[in-house]
């Protein structure tokens, strides 16, 4: 059965997204969409606004027939370490080929950029890590070590899901170079875009709204698949919220100001003497947006911060995420939440040829990378009350969601 493999993270699921399922099951012509998907923490360090079973049905409702997690030790990372781990479940799902969305719409300036950089390769470490000590973020670093190399560059880095795409086509690379790999462009909405437009909108935009108003939305005014709007709905009405970094300013405030220098200093992130900023800033400000705003530097971006803020909610220190690091290339534990009949068939096809541990709910016994996003949930849940919290951790300990 001839699969395709997608790198999602579907926050929430709409139509631009429908759009890439259905285009990579065309271009791939696979009988079978397989998607690794970022769990209720996502790559940028963001609370994902519904839980990872909700997102997951989303994602099921409309044709994805496998959604697989990807483990918290590899999602909230920067997107050479998020890539990694995301294609190497992949690899070992056996897919036939990946296709992911990018603003460039093309696979070529993906492979010529990454022939560039692996033929100069010291050259533009050396001018990456240069720029970066100088302050600049990750995508202008990236962009002038590519022009001091000599690059012929026709792919603009400076957009989300270029960099990821590159991220992906090198750790194609180095983990399985025949594995087929393609690219699909997005289409109409930009990633950072916050006004509603229809048909096809930014998750954005939509959270954006969200966090005004739910009520007197539809699916079509929120561009998203009806199914997807009802599951909305459906968890909105067992929370009465939609999940977001003000929620969790509480205990991220706790976190700082009762750890000392020392203990944040342990968490995977923490570098450069950032923890005095932290604690400075954490005692001047009255929610995370305000706290946020203050504590970012050029070096210290948005999203760097908050990547942080998980390791610090999770208590992930620099040893743990390095020992955790060092078994990406032995990725066992696969973690199933929905699927379809055409995934079940699929799983049980791996069962008889490979050695993987499917994991279709937490128990006690389990691996630390499963320990790790337990916590995840559990912090998650917690700014919710007590009845919906009870009510959605079930969903770890109970089979995952079938059609």
């Amino acid at each position: 059965m001839k699969a395709v493999g997608l790198i999602v993270e579907y926050n929430p699921l709409h139509n631009g997204h429908l759009h890439h399922i259905e285009q990579a099951k065309l271009k791939s012509n696979a009988e079978l969409v397989i998607a690794v998907m970022s769990g209720n923490f996502l790559q940028r360090g963001e609370p994902a606004i519904v839980d990872k079973f909700t997102r997951a049905k989303m994602a099921v409702e409309q044709h994805v027939d496998l959604v697989i997690e990807l483990p918290t030790i590899y999602t909230v990372q920067h997107s050479d370490i998020f890539a990694y781990g995301a294609i190497s479940i992949l690899n070992t799902m056996k897919v036939d080929q990946i296709i992911f969305g990018s603003e460039q719409g093309q696979i070529e300036p993906f492979i010529n950029t990454y022939d560039q950089i692996k033929k100069n390769q010291t050259r533009y470490d050396q001018e990456l890590k240069r720029q970066l000590q100088k302050g600049a973020n990750y995508p202008t670093a990236h962009t002038i070590a590519l022009e001091v190399i000599g690059s012929n560059q026709t792919l603009d880095l400076k957009m989300p899901n270029n960099i990821l795409g590159l991220s992906y086509i090198k750790a194609q690379q180095q983990i399985n170079p025949n594995l087929k790999i393609d690219t699909i462009k997005r289409i109409q909405a930009n990633y950072h875009q916050t006004q509603l437009s229809y048909p096809i909108t930014s998750a954005t935009s939509i959270r954006q709204q969200l966090s005004q108003s739910f009520t007197g939305e539809t699916h079509e005014s929120l561009s998203m698949p009806e199914s997807s709007y009802q599951l909305l709905s459906n968890y909105y009405k067992i929370t009465d919220l939609f999940h977001d970094w003000e929620l969790y300013f509480p205990l991220l405030k706790y976190r700082i100001m009762s750890d000392s220098f020392e203990q944040l200093n342990q968490i995977h992130g923490m570098e450069e003497g950032i923890e005095h900023r932290l604690k400075k800033m954490i005692i001047a400000s009255h929610s995370f947006a305000q706290f946020i705003e203050k504590t970012q530097t050029k070096r210290y971006t948005k999203t760097r911060l908050q990547r942080l803020f998980v390791h610090l909610l999770l208590q992930l220190t620099k040893d743990e995420v390095s020992r955790q690091l060092k078994t990406i290339d032995e990725i066992n534990d696969i973690r199933i939440l929905a699927m379809n009949q055409a995934g079940q068939s699929y799983l049980n096809q791996l069962k008889n040829t490979t050695e993987l541990n499917f994991i279709s709910q937490l128990k006690k016994k389990q691996s630390d990378q499963l320990a790790i996003d337990e916590k995840a949930s559990s912090i998650y849940y917690l700014p919710l009350k007590f009845e919906a919290q009870q009510l959605l951790w079930k969903q770890e300990l109970t089979p995952p969601f079938k059609v």
